[in-house]
């Protein structure tokens, strides 16, 4: 067969020095506790933006956070933690609920917003 190669694809291995590409996640949450009244949702839009994820809070009207996450999954997963373990001063966090966990392509969020 003269006049053609084969070419061989092979992922780049960490020894080389290449950097890999940052993967994306999404994850959906709802945090249950005492989250009224003590700005739980300012501190999580600020941490939010400290940390560079993308997304949405809100407050329901059952007295619990819900939104979604979006960012590198190091990133995510710090947000996840401070959701779970932190909170902000003052409130009292009994329970989050993580749903959706998946890898994705790109964002549907320019920012951290929270909703009214």
């Amino acid at each position: 067969m003269r006049g053609r190669e084969i070419i061989v694809w092979r992922y780049p291995s960490r020894n080389q020095g290449y950097l890999s590409l940052p993967v994306l996640v999404q994850v959906d949450f709802e945090v249950f506790g005492d989250l009224q009244g003590v700005n739980f949702i300012q501190h999580a839009k600020d941490l939010a933006d400290r940390l560079g994820v993308r997304g949405w809070i809100r407050l329901t009207r059952y007295g619990s956070a819900m939104g979604q996450i979006q960012g590198e999954k190091d990133r995510v997963d710090e947000m996840a933690l401070w959701l779970r373990h932190t909170g902000c001063p003052r409130c009292r966090i009994d329970f989050v609920d993580y749903q959706n966990w998946r890898v994705t392509d790109g964002f549907e969020y320019r920012k951290f917003n929270a909703r009214v």
